[in-house]
């Protein structure tokens, strides 16, 4: 022990700095901070991607920075098995990249696409710094005035699975702005139908298949959508007939984007944000196992009512993990006893429990009527859960949804303030919950994340829309703004005065908020590096091509 100890000592004492050396940790913090910024764009097909990307090379070179478009569909091209790609049709060629990207998924991991994306980011910054020798150079003042000007931005168009934005994440951390682009269907549709590319057919099979393939290297937007940090709605057509409030919306709304990031000007959050933010802060007291969403209802002005979220009801009133409304009713010593089902024996879901019982019900019929064999009996069920609707299944959960917990309790609190008012919720409604929000007189619905599994515009067709159209319906919005995980971090201005008088710095000299380090991220990015590059993967030459600015327009084919 007390010889590992003195080679410790001994070690410690190399890198020791000498008497003469002048370390200052704070300066060498600071200027190792870096203004890059790295942008992934997420979105279903049809919506405005390519020109979101545009845009925002646009708007950034109002604050001094270079753009840097990389379309992972590039890469997917430069990767693909010639054999496999059929160019006979655009929807045939959409189809083979799909497939494509779903190959090297498989063959090298979900995250392969961004690891190449962040082999091109790595690729840039070593032309414009090459390669820093030691501490002392990184350190000194030049290098740190070298760092702030590298003002570039590398827009990531688009992920497709949520492993991909896990690597960003993890490589640049609040570096990275994840921005969701959505527009609703009917808008995709007319953005996907140019004359003779696309059928109505075709696009509806792309539309599906674009949501979400049901195996994990896939693509999932639906799954990948909901994660991300910033959310842009556009509610009209880039396609021919050009429509300019569809450009509008965008410059409109990626202005007040980057005002936040660079804090160039103040910016307070929106009704929308803040009864959003207010909603996923209640999905967090939900103990439910399948998933925790929460709810928020405001009235038509804004003003918050009340929350929800999805948990199970307990006698006396409330959800259980909070105090019943009525104590009376029950002991003190039962008063806060949690029955839930992770506090029970065996831990386990009851819609779960109910639906395997369901499938084991009918293959037993099965069995018995000799049209499936008693060999055959497990794998029957499993595949009647897999592979049809029983999956789907949720009216034997034990939880109250967070729709209606929220309901209920504006309307306890409320009363009729409640009708003509809006609902926030993190999750788009169930069909269940959709003819509640209805017969409760809601005038709108914003959510985030999309529910494959909802029939609620199939069954209430003549009750919701979708549509962002002013209607008598009750419109189901997608929201749009600051996504609540990054609410408290973007909506913190700090203090915007000098001397009694506003104080806000110039979009040139601005510097985004995220205060990201340069220390860590290229050494994460060597390695990702020498993982690509041992794989053989084409890339080379796309880390050589600048594509600064450059002008595309959203062709199908791209998407």
């Amino acid at each position: 022990m007390a010889g590992a100890t003195a080679n410790a000592v001994s070690a410690n004492s190399t890198t020791k700095p000498q008497s003469d050396e002048k370390v200052d940790s704070t300066a060498e913090a600071t200027a190792s901070l870096t203004p890059e910024l790295v942008i992934a764009l997420c979105g279903p097909i049809g919506s405005p991607i390519h020109e979101t990307a545009k845009q925002i090379g646009n708007a950034l070179s109002d604050y001094g920075y270079r753009t840097v478009d990389l379309r992972l569909s590039e890469l997917i091209r430069l990767n693909a098995d010639p054999s496999k790609m059929d160019r006979s049709s655009c929807y045939h060629e959409i189809q083979s990249l799909i497939s494509q990207g779903d190959r090297l998924r498989e063959e090298f991991g979900n995250d392969i696409l961004a690891k190449m994306a962040i082999a091109k980011v790595s690729g840039d910054r070593r032309k414009a710094f090459g390669e820093f020798k030691d501490r002392a150079e990184e350190a000194n003042a030049s290098g740190g005035r070298k760092i702030r000007t590298h003002r570039i931005c590398h827009v990531i168009d688009s992920v497709k699975n949520s492993a991909e934005l896990d690597l960003l994440r993890l490589v640049y951390g609040d570096a990275l702005f994840a921005i969701g682009i959505f527009s609703p269907l009917e808008v995709r549709q007319k953005n996907l139908e140019r004359p003779g590319a696309l059928s109505s057919h075709e696009i509806k099979n792309l539309v599906d298949t674009d949501s979400g393939e049901e195996f994990s290297h896939g693509q999932s937007v639906r799954d990948t959508f909901p994660r991300c940090d910033y959310f842009l709605r556009v509610d009209y057509p880039v396609a021919e007939p050009f429509e300019p409030k569809a450009i509008g919306q965008l410059v409109e709304k990626l202005r007040r984007f980057f005002s936040l990031i660079f804090r160039t000007s103040i910016v307070t959050p929106s009704p929308e944000e803040t009864a959003m933010y207010a909603a996923a802060s209640a999905g967090r007291n939900s103990a439910c196992l399948s998933r925790q969403v929460g709810a928020a209802v405001t009235t038509a002005a804004g003003e918050l009512l009340s929350v929800g979220w999805n948990d199970v009801p307990r006698s006396g009133g409330g959800l259980y993990g909070k105090p019943p409304f009525d104590t009376k009713r029950l002991p003190l010593s039962a008063s806060y006893l949690d029955e839930r089902c992770f506090a029970q024996t065996g831990a386990r879901c009851h819609n779960d429990q109910e639906k395997q019982t369901i499938a084991v019900k009918l293959v037993d019929s099965l069995v018995d009527a000799g049209l499936v064999t008693a060999e055959n009996k497990q794998k029957a069920v499993q595949r009647i859960i897999d592979d049809s609707r029983v999956k789907d299944l949720i009216e034997f959960s034990r939880a109250v949804h967070a729709e209606m917990h929220a309901l209920l309790g504006g309307s306890r609190v409320a009363g009729d303030r409640i009708i003509g008012g809006k609902l926030y919720v993190t999750t788009y409604p169930c069909h269940s919950c959709a003819r509640h929000i209805v017969a409760a007189g809601i005038s709108e619905v914003h959510y985030i994340e999309p529910y494959r599994k909802s029939l609620a515009t199939r069954l209430h067709l003549d009750a919701l829309t979708e549509s962002s159209d002013p209607s008598d319906k009750v419109r189901l919005l997608q929201f749009d703004g600051v996504a609540p995980r990054r609410f408290i971090d973007l909506f913190d201005g700090g203090s915007r005065k000098k001397h009694g008088m506003l104080n806000l710095i110039g979009r040139l000299e601005a510097v985004p908020s995220t205060h990201v380090s340069l220390k860590a991220i290229p050494r994460l990015e060597e390695v990702v590096v020498a993982e690509v590059t041992s794989k053989k993967l084409a890339l080379l030459g796309l880390i050589q091509q600048e594509k600064s600015n450059e002008q595309y327009s959203d062709s199908p084919s791209a998407a």
